[in-house]
């Protein structure tokens, strides 16, 4: 999957053969997920994450969250976005908040994440791996985590089977593969990838929350605001794809939960230790005199 560039976005496409990431991406949303960013910060404060923790934000958008946790605590934080403008945009607003000191911002594939293994103490991700393989992105994040390091991760949960004819519908306005899962089943994914103590935190449904999320970004996050006139006269039919999307959670939100979906990586097993000098000798000992026993046994039969 590579990284979608500016120019391919602004000349080549119109609002309505944009994919959903791409919209996200080109408008800089970076908290068009489930609770928006209120839900973020509910979450951050059941994480209890320390000043001198190094945490990986995994799907950063435009960086308001991973800004906001370095302002906060102090904490240094790697943003990884496959969208290089979400990255530009994360940069700016790093710099405007002054956390560049915290905060670094890079091109990656949540797929194949460009770290060593055993390398952060968190990683958090909000409503990105819905959209994606989840085994094998867990399956990364595990690689990625040090040992008693720990995964919080934002994601959509379905509360009721989706008919089919909604199904299409919601991939129709959120791209193909889009899959929600039921809480019961993200947690036996997390599990799968090893994880323990794996729970569902701040559970609710979306039918608590304002549906249109995206528009509401739209109004509070300055890095939107401050070219959004421009955008909007370029392309007359974007408020229209906007509430496309909004329509749908509006009239089918009552399908949808969402929660903080949190596990885990344990410490391996040490491996056995080699037998000392004393354990070696007193082992032979034993071996000869078994085989000894045996001998004088079998003459005496």
């Amino acid at each position: 999957m590579e990284a979608v560039q500016l120019d391919s976005i602004e000349k080549n496409k119109s609002i309505e053969t944009m994919n959903y990431f791409e919209l996200l991406a080109w408008l800089g949303i970076g908290s068009s997920h489930p609770g928006g960013f209120p839900a973020t910060v509910k979450n951050l404060e059941v994480m209890d994450v320390n000043d001198g923790d190094f945490i990986l934000d995994a799907g950063c958008g435009s960086g308001l969250t991973a800004c906001y946790l370095a302002k906060n605590k102090g904490c240094k934080i790697i943003g990884v976005d496959i969208n290089s403008q979400m990255i530009e945009k994360a940069r700016q607003r790093a710099e405007h908040e002054g956390v560049a000191h915290l905060v670094e911002f890079r091109v990656a594939d949540v797929n194949r994440l460009p770290f060593p293994d055993d390398h952060f103490n968190w990683i958090m991700c909000e409503s990105i791996t819905v959209f994606l393989d989840k085994g094998k992105v867990y399956q990364e994040f595990f690689r990625v985590l040090k040992p008693e390091g720990r995964i919080a991760d934002l994601e959509m949960a379905l509360l009721y089977e989706l008919p089919p004819q909604l199904r299409a519908q919601m991939e129709l306005c959120y791209g193909q593969g889009t899959d929600p899962l039921s809480f019961e089943e993200w947690n036996k994914t997390l599990t799968a990838a090893g994880f323990v103590d794996v729970e569902i935190k701040n559970p609710q449904a979306l039918q608590n929350t304002n549906n249109n999320l995206v528009l509401n970004e739209l109004k509070n996050d300055w890095m939107l605001v401050k070219d959004l006139v421009q955008k909007v006269s370029s392309q007359p039919g974007l408020y229209r794809r906007l509430q496309q999307n909004a329509n749908f959670m509006k009239y089918y939100k009552g399908y949808f939960g969402f929660g903080l979906i949190s596990g885990r990586k344990p410490t391996p097993p040490e491996p056995p230790k080699p037998p000392t000098l004393k354990e070696r000798c007193v082992n032979k000992f034993k071996t000869i005199f078994k085989g000894n026993f045996f001998q004088r046994k079998s003459r005496s039969v």
